[in-house]
């Protein structure tokens, strides 16, 4: 029987940093993980934007998660010796000029001249991406190679012997208040950090995860020669060697953890409104991001089983959540702080209690 003080099921962004905050606060943690088809942090491009396109509002608590992550991603990149982090200006394209004299306002607001930077007009005939009303430049934007920062977190993990690449299946978890059991391991709790997988679990299903499917497309466009994210409504983000990330569509109703015809043929003519001289298509991936109703990370203990924890639902923007949440969720599980309210479970408890009694009639 292998014991540890914490069990971590998942190896996304989430899994991945709490495992690691955890370990280096001393303490022994297993990873619980088997790849599955889906798995958003293994199909995300990784990109944080400060500001919310939509209302040009600047992202939840971007003033105190951004400079977090990016240290918190500076020092694992210097641990693994990776260079993963690329600070990236994004390009958002106007699509009228009511949303460029939007954009004109909001610089002036001292709250947003560090994300907001300069316009451009409306570009040359002869540029390959169109700009009809020219386009307001994001700061403090860019994005993480997330995959090879899971690769060695994961190997880390491996070479201590406490990586177990089995498939969950929740008959086989034994609770008390005390401990968890689990196929030879024990541990004083479980952290459920599974993803889109929550929707399945017989224990936070009556948290109101809201997931949604998306595709992505790798993209070889020789002498576009793209250095800042074109934003349009989609995103073409440059990663080196003539080759591009095109996303990302938004699939609520049918999920599909493969990549899907109808996706690809979405982000194409997407990208035809935009530009339409040669590619070749690399790769075409597909995820499901786990989102909540209420956009907000679910953080806490199970009311009833306090063995049990939740560590998701960090959804679009995982990138820019996990480091400081996890720093959150290790500390409260250490007894050093408490989690705030705006992601503590305990903001469903009504759903959590009408759940529990309509078992109970059951």
């Amino acid at each position: 029987m292998a014991q540890f003080d914490f069990l971590v099921l998942g190896q996304g962004i989430a899994g991945s940093l709490l495992a690691w905050e955890l370990d280096q606060r001393g303490q022994k943690v297993a990873i619980i993980d088997q790849h599955q088809p889906g798995a958003a942090s293994r199909v995300a491009s990784g990109m944080w934007n400060p500001i919310t396109f939509r209302l040009l509002l600047k992202s939840w608590r971007a003033d105190s998660l951004l400079p977090v992550a990016l240290d918190y991603y500076a020092k694992l990149c210097h641990r693994f010796e990776g260079d993963w982090l690329h600070a990236m200006p994004i390009n958002r394209v106007f699509p009228n000029a009511e949303t460029r004299e939007m954009w004109l306002e909001k610089r002036t607001d001292t709250d947003y001249s560090g994300y907001l930077g300069e316009l451009s007009a409306a570009a040359a005939p002869t540029h390959p991406l169109q700009y009809p009303f020219g386009y307001g430049v994001v700061k403090q934007s860019g994005w993480l190679e997330i995959n090879p920062l899971l690769d060695h977190i994961r190997q880390y993990f491996s070479a201590k012997n406490a990586l177990y690449e089995v498939d969950f299946k929740p008959e086989n978890l034994k609770i008390t208040a005390e401990q968890v059991e689990f196929q030879g391991l024990t541990a004083k709790k479980i952290i459920f950090a599974e993803g889109s997988r929550l929707a399945q679990n017989p224990w936070f299903q009556w948290l109101p995860l809201k997931p949604a499917q998306g595709d992505v497309l790798t993209l070889h466009i020789p002498g576009l020669n793209l250095k800042q994210v074109y934003n349009a409504g989609f995103f073409l983000l440059p990663i080196g060697n003539d080759q591009y990330r095109l996303g990302a569509t938004y699939e609520w109703d049918i999920l599909d953890p493969h990549p899907t015809a109808a996706g690809k043929q979405e982000l194409l003519d997407k990208l035809a409104t935009a530009y339409t001289g040669p590619f070749t298509i690399l790769s075409h991936q597909a995820g499901i991001r786990p989102a909540v109703a209420d956009r907000r990370p679910l953080l806490g203990l199970h009311p009833d089983a306090p063995s049990l924890a939740i560590f998701n639902g960090l959804g679009t923007k995982g990138v820019l959540l996990a480091p400081y949440f996890a720093q959150q969720m290790a500390g409260y599980l250490l007894g050093q702080g408490e989690i705030e309210t705006e992601v503590n479970i305990k903001r469903f408890r009504k759903r959590f209690e009408k759940a529990r009694d309509a078992r109970q009639e059951f």
